[in-house]
Formats: structure tokens, sequence, C-alpha cells
């Protein structure tokens, strides 16, 4: 059997690091802020500044934070702090009543039955794109990815292209992303009424990320009375309502929350899942075998997904491997007993998801890339593996992002051969997303 490929992963912060220490570690890199002993106990509680901090990486932890025990726990704040400035209040961050009415406005958008016409889009926008990959030369991959699926976003989200946005829209996301929207000690530590100096650049950025998102809109053809919704657009606008010719803010901050979530994981998502093939061959002519003579048309793709068993496993061992959304957190509202410890209200609980992912109790060879994992055998225990998180605030477009990133994947397959260029390591960097700790570049060409 051939030996498994270990992607190179950051140091572990040490077994004693202090609760301070995980916060300062979280700024510039979430895979590398968390001890060993996570993976071998199901609760590390520690301290920050005399705050409680609660690392909750073991499985039976994170399912009764997520479902179980829920009701015990809210949202941290500090995610609204950080994540405010790009998606407002929207539904990633948003609580109670107001994030019930978001789900159910937003729910249409991403039932099963629109899988159809997603798949469609994504189909016309993978043909419109990689077959323009060049050849002969290296390609910056990430920023092909995040190209590609701000286009898809695009034409799911809004029926319109990215042509006059994308560029500046991408680059504002990613000086968010790997600047002020990095999670700073103070944060967590300081109550919301405290500013800082990094809060008054986001409220700066905020200004100008609004005014970009108004412009977007503003871009969109109008819905006539009596049309049927084109899109989750039209949804949002029917349920949120817009104040004369400009869009209600909680337009406003449900576009910019489905533009950042919907183009950055699944980017992220494919990134690594491109690169891994790229680095282990024999996987990435398994999925050519399998793409060979599969219909990935627009007319075909819906119907293509339940013949694409081997590279929707490498899309499901990227995710487990680099989850985008790596990490979550949330805040106890009461005391409460978790895995035997006693979490006392106002105790903060970060949730690693990537750890879980890695956990040597759960999961054969956790550190290796071995798709076949998703192919042979029953499937992990359903808190084994959380790409896409768990509980009411699972992600709702979970479905979007596994359509599109097996369908362009397929579709890359189908038309290259790809290689990395050179050997240097690449890194997971975890602060919003998880990024790649540099630009990949990769030379492809054309399978005959």
């Amino acid at each position: 059997m051939p030996s498994l490929f270990i992607p190179p992963m950051p140091p572990l912060a040490p077994d004693d690091v202090s609760g301070l220490g995980v916060l300062f570690r979280l700024k510039r890199n979430g895979f590398g802020a968390f001890p060993a002993r996570c993976f071998h106990q199901p609760v590390v509680p520690l301290r920050a500044l005399g705050k409680t901090l609660v690392l909750a990486p073991g499985s039976e932890a994170i399912k009764a934070v997520l479902t179980t025990q829920s009701g015990s726990f809210q949202r941290l704040r500090m995610g609204r702090r950080v994540l405010s400035p790009i998606v407002g209040e929207g539904i990633l961050v948003s609580e109670g009543d107001v994030w019930r009415r978001q789900r159910r406005a937003m729910a249409p958008a991403f039932t099963p039955r629109v899988v159809p016409t997603l798949a469609r889009h994504i189909a016309v926008c993978a043909g419109d794109a990689l077959p323009a990959i060049p050849t002969g030369t290296s390609v910056d991959v990430f920023g092909l990815t995040q190209t590609l699926a701000l286009d898809i976003a695009a034409v799911t989200m809004f029926s319109m292209t990215s042509a006059t946005f994308g560029g500046i829209l991408r680059r504002m996301v990613t000086s968010f992303m790997m600047g002020i929207g990095q999670p700073r000690p103070t944060d967590f530590l300081l109550p919301p009424s405290v500013p800082t100096l990094v809060d008054w650049r986001r409220a700066r950025f905020r200004r100008r990320w609004v005014a970009l998102i108004e412009a977007i809109i503003a871009e969109r053809p109008v819905l006539e009375n009596g049309e049927e919704a084109r899109d989750l657009f039209d949804l949002l606008v029917r349920a949120f309502g817009v104040n004369g010719m400009t869009p209600g803010q909680a337009v406003v901050d449900e576009v910019a929350t489905m533009i950042v979530a919907g183009h950055e994981t699944t980017a992220t998502a494919l990134f690594w899942a491109i690169w891994l093939l790229g680095r282990v061959p024999r996987w990435q002519e398994a999925v050519a075998e399998e793409v060979g003579h599969v219909d990935l048309s627009p007319e075909g793709a819906a119907a293509a997904l339940t013949a694409l068993p081997v590279t929707t496993a490498v899309v499901r061992e990227a995710l487990r491997l680099f989850p985008p959304a790596f990490m979550t957190g949330r805040e106890a509202v009461e005391d409460v007993a978790l895995c035997g410890q006693i979490v006392r209200r106002g105790a903060m609980l970060l949730l690693p998801f990537w750890m879980l992912h890695r956990n040597p109790g759960l999961w054969r060879d956790p550190d290796a890339f071995d798709p076949g994992r998703f192919l042979d055998g029953p499937e992990p225990d359903r808190f084994a593996f959380l790409p896409f998180g768990a509980g009411p605030h699972v992600c709702i477009g979970a479905q979007l992002a596994m359509t599109e990133a097996v369908l362009v994947l397929a579709r890359l397959v189908q038309l290259y051969q790809f290689a990395v260029v050179d050997d240097e390591p690449v890194l997971p960097v975890g602060v919003l997303s998880t990024r790649p700790s540099r630009a990949v570049r990769f030379r492809f060409t054309p399978r005959g």
C-alpha cells in the first residue's frame, strides 16, 4: 500500500499554555493556538486575565454545546465585535428572534429542490472559467478559486456577474481577513462598550464596505411587481423590504454575509482539495478515471452529483483536514455541567473543529490525506465530522457549498492534469477561515 501523504502543520501550543496565550496565538493562526492535550481531553479549562476560557475539542463536549445543551450557551460577543464590520447584523452574528426571522427568510433559497438550478449555474460558471486557465505557465490557484467562487456567488445569489466588482471585493475581503478581522485578545476580554483602536479601523472599513455592497445591489435588475423571485436577493428583499430605492440595512447585511460566507469558504475548500490532489497524483488520477465520461454540462450537472463518489470523498477529506470554519465559540449564559466539569456563567468556550477532525480516538491516520476513509466502511460519527457545524446554527449553505466544490473539482480534473510548481511547505492559516500560508502556483496540462 502506498504511504499516505501527511500535510505539514504549524506547531501546536505548549501544554502549559495559558488562556491569554491561546488568545494571542489565535490572532496569528488558529491551527497553532491549542495545546496537544486537546486531542485527549474533552474539556480544558484555562484562565485569561481573570476570565474563564474553556477549550472544548471533544466530540461529546461539542455535541452538548451545539445541540443537547445549546440553550445554556450563546454566541460569543467577540464574534459580533470582529465580524459586524463585514456582516453587520447578519445571520452569522445574530441571536434569538432576529436570527430565527433571518433563517426563515433564507431557507427557501437553500432547500434540496433548488439543487438542479444551482448545479446548472455552477456548471455554466465553471464551463466559462476553467477552460481559460493558461497552460505552459504557473497559476495562482487560490486566486483562481476565489475568482470562480465569487462568480458563482454572483450568479446564484444575484443573477449577475462579478465582472465590475469582483476585484475590489476580493481585495477588501482579503484585507479584512488578514488584518482587522484577526481576533485580538482585547476582542475577547474587553466589553463591547470599551472601544479600541482596531474597533475604529473596523468602523472605517465598515463605511467603505457598505458603500460597495450598496453599489453592487444598485447594479442589479429590479424585480417587477408580480415577478417570481429569481434568487436569494429577491427572497431577502421580500422578507426584509426596502426603504424607497435604498435597500434596507437588513438586506445589505445579509447580502454581505452571503458574499463573504458563500465565496470565501468555498474558495478555501476548493483550494485545499486541489492542492491535495496536486501533491498526491494517484488520487488525482482516481478522480480523473471517475469523471472521464461524466456529463458535467449545465444540463447534466445535477444528475452527475450521484456519479461522483470519489470526487466527493476528496472534497470531504479536504474539509476534514482543513475545514474553512476551523473553530466556533460560545459563552455560557448559566452554570452548566460539561463532560464532568462545571462551566460557570460568563465563561468563554472555544470549539476547534479542526482538532475534532484529527482526533486519534475518532480517526485512523488522523493527520494523513486519505479520501478512502469516506469510501470504505461506515460513515463517521455525526459529531466526529463537522465541517459545517451542527445544531440550530448549522451552516444554511452547506449543500450549496458541497455541490459547488464537487462539480468544480470534477470539471477541473476532467480538463487538466496539474501539479504544484515547488516543494515549499504550505501551512493552513486559521483566522476567520482556513487560508494557505502563501501563494501556491500550479502548472496545468490539458488532458489528451
